[in-house]
């Protein structure tokens, strides 16, 4: 009879993949649910928001002025749950939709989603300073889904800058290629950066920039699905850095920030 170490931490190993595979499960389960709910929720928020767009229109002369906010204040309601609805659709397809590999060129996705987002506010004045010869072996839809987020929450946060700079740029470390998206606008209290990736958590009010707290959750998993991870450094008012990898590597590069920083290291 054997009595080597492989013999001796079988039934720890067996125990520890039957964990990760129930956990796999409840995680798609979970995934299921979501996809479920956001879709089925689109029609009645649909009715509810074309019923009171009725009764503003063509019952107007019926209301005073405080039935009406109310009728506004219900449409905005609907129409932020709506982008809610939307944002856990997005989130699900990160998890849900196929991964494939290939060779991708992020410095000329980045290019293209920066042009879009110039084009959407031609009235805001930012410079992008973005790389070039950024490439990585993954999914060109999902890194595109991570650059918009990312290159987006950067342009959101510099607005009320007026010398805004949004930068990308990458380099290997500790065996692996990291990426970095820089800016210059609000950042963030340090303290909170270890829940910034989870669904729905803000860290600047409504009030102050709109969103629905998703978008860092999504980045997150498709970073996680290519096996790379993700971390944030910054303060407030001085701007932020997100950092991530799209690959297996070493831990190292996610303890710290370019220059040293501390970083929340989610994996």
């Amino acid at each position: 009879m054997s009595t080597g170490q492989g013999s001796t931490n079988w039934p720890a190993e067996a125990e520890v993949r039957s964990l990760h595979e129930e956990l796999e499960e409840r995680v798609r389960d979970l995934d299921a649910f979501a996809y479920s709910v956001s879709h089925d929720l689109r029609a009645p928020l649909r009715s509810l928001e074309g019923f009171s767009q009725i009764l503003l229109e063509e019952h107007a002369a019926g209301l005073d002025d405080e039935a009406k906010r109310y009728l506004e204040r219900i449409r905005a309601n609907v129409e932020r749950m709506t982008e809610m609805m939307d944002a856990l659709l997005d989130l699900s397809r990160a998890a849900r939709s196929p991964l494939r590999r290939e060779h991708t060129d992020l410095s000329a996705l980045a290019r293209e989603v920066a042009d879009e987002l110039a084009a959407a506010e031609p009235g805001r004045s930012v410079r992008f300073d973005i790389a070039d010869g950024l490439t990585a072996p993954g999914d060109p839809h999902l890194i595109r889904l991570v650059l918009q987020n990312l290159l987006g929450n950067a342009f959101k946060f510099t607005a009320k800058q007026s010398d805004a700079v949004i930068g990308i740029r990458g380099e290997r470390q500790d065996g692996v290629d990291v990426f970095e998206v820089r800016d210059n606008g609000a950042g963030f209290e340090a303290r909170h950066a270890n829940r910034m990736f989870d669904p729905f958590q803000r860290l600047h009010s409504a009030g102050e920039f709109e969103g629905t707290g998703v978008g860092l959750a999504i980045v997150r998993r498709i970073v996680a699905r290519h096996g790379g991870q993700i971390s944030a450094t910054g303060r407030p008012e001085a701007g932020a850095v997100v950092r991530f990898s799209l690959a297996p590597g070493g831990a190292g590069w996610a303890a710290s920030g370019s220059s040293g920083e501390r970083g929340s290291v989610v994996r």
